[in-house]
């Protein structure tokens, strides 16, 4: 007599196969790359490590969203008001108290691979301040809140915006969920590999604009160097460099360099999302147009 496991397990085969004739196959997805890539398409081939790891840094540095997007030139432009600009700082806060958990993920993920280990371990020291509380790097931008006028209790607990809590959150889930190669790609790579460019430019829109010194600034040189400070040093440049490095190592087959590739993309777009947040809570909703057209009508 058989079991209602099996009479269960044989009517579920029945049913799948009953169906399987109205499923079509144009339709179907393949395992690896964008949602986009049909199943019929295969994969793109593998190319030199080198070619490969000029390929990702191009789109990235290409990409609007990693460097410099609408809210960011509307910063250094020097058009947002203090007030936008302590908005921003508070956002920051919420999304720069994380990075160091990020950072640290990616090398739990690392398990044997003791280069990638010992590389992000020395990075999660430089995110920790070198283990100096008061130089840990989210600490430093709470030190730049201070000096916008920003009370630390305020920094501390600020309501994120929607978009800036869907990118810090699944910013996690990507270096938490998957292969440490790709999680360095969407983390070290994608992300360090622009900051400089952009902090120097909104340390000097900050210095001009609002008058900020050299200790409120100190978060953004302590990334991407100052001259005049004798630290351009471009941290963040040689992280991104070193990333590289693993990814020319260990990305050399046509499956590693399509999931370095989503990685990269997806955290790219993770990043327009966050920038479009900023750029509509703090330049959009200031515009008198917008309070016009979306301020609802009370009786």
């Amino acid at each position: 007599m058989k079991s209602n496991e099996t009479r269960c397990a044989e009517r579920v085969r029945t049913t799948r196969d009953a169906s399987e004739p109205l499923l079509d196959s144009r339709l179907e997805h393949a395992p690896i790359g964008k949602p986009t890539r049909p199943l019929r398409e295969s994969l793109p081939q593998a190319v030199p490590p080198d070619q490969f790891v000029r390929e990702i840094t191009d789109h990235v540095v290409r990409s609007g969203a990693a460097n410099i997007g609408p809210f960011y030139a509307a910063l250094i432009g020097g058009h947002i008001p203090i007030e936008g600009l302590r908005d921003w700082v508070k956002q920051w806060y919420f999304d720069s108290r994380t990075f160091p958990s990020v950072i640290a993920q990616i090398a739990a993920n690392c398990t044997y691979f003791y280069d990638a280990r010992q590389f992000m371990g020395a990075n999660l020291a430089e995110e920790l301040g070198e283990f100096d509380p008061a130089r840990e790097h989210p600490v430093l931008v709470r030190k730049l809140g201070r000096a916008l006028g920003v009370t630390d209790e305020e920094m501390e607990f600020v309501e994120p915006y929607p978009e800036t809590l869907l990118y810090v959150e699944y910013r996690q889930h990507l270096v938490r969920d998957h292969h440490w190669l790709e999680a360095l790609a969407a983390g070290s790579f994608a992300i360090e590999l622009t900051i400089p460019g952009r902090f120097r430019k909104i340390a000097r829109a900050l210095a001009e604009q609002v008058g900020l010194d050299d200790d409120a600034l100190e978060v953004f040189h302590i990334h991407a160097g100052d001259e005049r400070l004798e630290l351009d040093y471009g941290g963040d440049v040689k992280h991104a460099m070193e990333a590289s490095n693993l990814i020319r190592k260990y990305a050399v087959t046509a499956e590693m360099q399509e999931r370095v590739r989503l990685a990269v993309w997806r955290s790219i777009e993770a990043r327009k999302v966050y920038q479009a947040g900023l750029f509509r809570e703090i330049v959009l909703k200031r515009d008198p147009a917008w309070r016009h057209r979306w301020t609802p009508v009370t009786s």
